[in-house]
């Protein structure tokens, strides 16, 4: 059988700039390391858990039974080509706190060329917001305290944010952060 390719494009909801991936996933991967795939290639730390919303129900990790929905699927033993097909759209929210959503589509699918390795990361825009940031409402409060050097919190948010940066983004470091996330979720 030949293995195909799903290529994707993630969007992060309510946030200003918009930050957006393409990537592709391997229809043999399970779905977990797609929703690590796409918390690595959007740049989140890996930290959080993560879950899809499908029209057909939502996927999630099942390991802690007090943190589980009842309502939700497990998502161990399910691959990519069980729920995704071109032209879908579905929910990805990393961060159960912070609520951050993304939609993904699934643009095309195709056989997976000679050499091609993926997961990867193929193009994007702009930065996530950092980990533990609020959320969209909180992100937006901080992107004012920092565009203020008059208000209160605003060193205190520059130091914390560091060199980030909200038009930072590159390929190669995302495709780093890909890896990186496949083994914080796996191992």
């Amino acid at each position: 059988m030949v293995r195909r390719l799903f290529e994707l494009k993630v969007t992060l909801l309510d946030v200003e700039p918009v930050v957006w991936r393409a990537m592709t996933v391997a229809d043999d991967m399970p779905l977990y390391e797609v929703g690590a795939a796409i918390v690595g290639a959007m740049g989140w730390h890996a930290s959080h858990m993560f879950a899809f919303e499908f029209e057909g129900g939502r996927y999630d990790i099942k390991f802690d039974d007090e943190l589980d929905l009842e309502d939700s699927l497990d998502m161990a033993g399910v691959l990519a080509s069980d729920v995704l097909s071109t032209g879908i759209r579905f929910g990805f929210q990393y961060d159960f706190g912070d609520d951050w959503w993304h939609e993904v589509e699934v643009v095309a699918e195709r056989p997976i060329a000679t050499g091609e390795k993926p997961p990867r990361c193929l193009a994007g825009e702009n930065a996530c917001p950092p980990d533990d940031s609020g959320g969209p409402p909180g992100f937006e409060a901080m992107l004012e305290a920092m565009a203020d050097p008059n208000d209160p919190e605003h060193d205190e948010i520059k130091d914390w944010l560091g060199d980030w940066k909200p038009s930072d983004f590159n390929v190669e470091r995302a495709n780093k952060a890909i890896r990186k996330a496949i083994k914080v979720y796996t191992t």
